[in-house]
């Protein structure tokens, strides 16, 4: 990351950071362990790029960042409640470092109550769906307050809606498609199930981020204005290129640095683009001995060695990278249309950091 991009997204994650942690919202909800856990998510920090990808989707279009601050701080707290919900359903222990909120919580329960395991463990699930749902209702608090911004108030009421009607609709259907897709047979998933996922639970959000900013940029929630449908454009070519990117490290990348463990899709029986690929040209061999690799208890570095042998040989590796290479190339020509200044530029860099990181 280049010492520009890392210094504005410090600076965004400054000013959200400030406005979450001064937010009266929280402050009413009980029990305590439950206005804990509203808070744990969006107070851990991270990158915050989708508050970023509104800002400076705002200030690309010549409005005032400043203006859409508290719709920044929205996106991350509602990010952050798929964040938890999704948790829960792949039932994961870590969450940048920390315990899950549904871990959390349980570990609460272990030392509050005098209960037996399985219901620490329900406790712990039951507060941790309850927390999500708060912190939903507490983004669309903060985006309605983006009128105390300055934001026109009919302005406001739209993009609400957009988030409640629009956002909330593809999302949560994308999610559930995730969940569905593992309980078909393989041959029974088609690449554009696959990416329908892909805009559902990763692309509809990034969207809703820059099309917002542009939206209070340029006082219009008309999303076929020219400048809203380029960046629009833009965050569906990044979705997909950003997810594509994290299916490929997810089995390639560095177990030190990737943050979670290699090959958890595998694990899952997710389909995956990647998956897809191999499947379709691999041999009926190749086919069965990739197929038997899925739902294993645990992968070592030997089996991982050898699913990275397969998807390998079977070219699926060459042609993912050529996709995320090919949407990439749509994302950055969405953004030619907007005004040269300081804020695209951010928003280049900020892309090309996500589809070539690591991590």
């Amino acid at each position: 990351m280049d010492a520009d991009l890392k210094e504005a997204l410090k600076g965004v994650a400054s000013d959200v950071g400030r406005i979450l942690s001064n937010d009266g919202f929280p402050s009413t909800i009980y029990p305590e362990c439950l206005c804990d856990a509203v808070r744990s998510y969006p107070m851990r920090g991270g990158k915050r790029v989708r508050p970023a990808l509104l800002l400076w989707a705002c200030g690309a279009l010549g409005g005032d960042p400043a203006m859409a601050l508290n719709a920044a701080a929205a996106v991350e707290v509602y990010h952050s409640w798929t964040l938890v919900h999704d948790d829960i359903i792949d039932e994961d222990d870590v969450r940048r470092g920390l315990p899950t909120t549904h871990r959390e919580l349980c570990k609460y329960a272990e030392s509050a109550y005098d209960l037996n395991p399985v219901q620490n463990e329900k406790f712990g699930r039951d507060m941790a769906i309850l927390a999500g749902d708060i912190q939903q209702a507490w983004a669309v608090d903060l985006l309605m307050r983006t009128a105390e911004k300055g934001c026109p108030p009919e302005l406001v009421m739209t993009l609400v809606r957009r988030m409640q009607n629009i956002v909330n609709r593809e999302l949560i259907s994308g999610e559930a498609l995730d969940i569905e897709l593992p309980m078909r047979d393989w041959t029974r998933v088609t690449k554009k199930d696959v990416l329908r996922v892909i805009e559902g639970k990763t692309a509809c959000l990034l969207k809703y981020c820059v099309q917002t900013g542009g939206a209070i940029a340029l006082r219009t929630a008309d999303m076929e204005e020219p400048a809203l449908k380029a960046l629009g454009n833009y965050a569906d070519a990044l979705g997909i290129a950003f997810q594509l990117r994290d299916d490929y490290l997810g089995v390639f990348g560095e177990l030190e640095t990737f943050g979670k463990p290699l090959c958890s899709d595998f694990q899952e029986s997710k389909p995956t683009l990647l998956f897809m690929e191999a499947m379709e040209t691999l041999s009926p061999a190749g086919q069965k001995e990739l197929l038997g690799m899925r739902a294993l208890p645990e992968y070592d570095e030997e089996v991982v060695s050898r699913i990275r042998i397969l998807l390998a040989e079977s070219g699926a590796v060459d042609r993912i990278l050529a996709e995320i290479n090919r949407y990439t190339a749509q994302a950055i020509e969405s953004l030619q249309v907007l005004p040269a200044n300081q804020y695209r530029s951010l928003l280049l860099s900020l892309s090309n950091y996500l589809l070539e990181r690591s991590v």
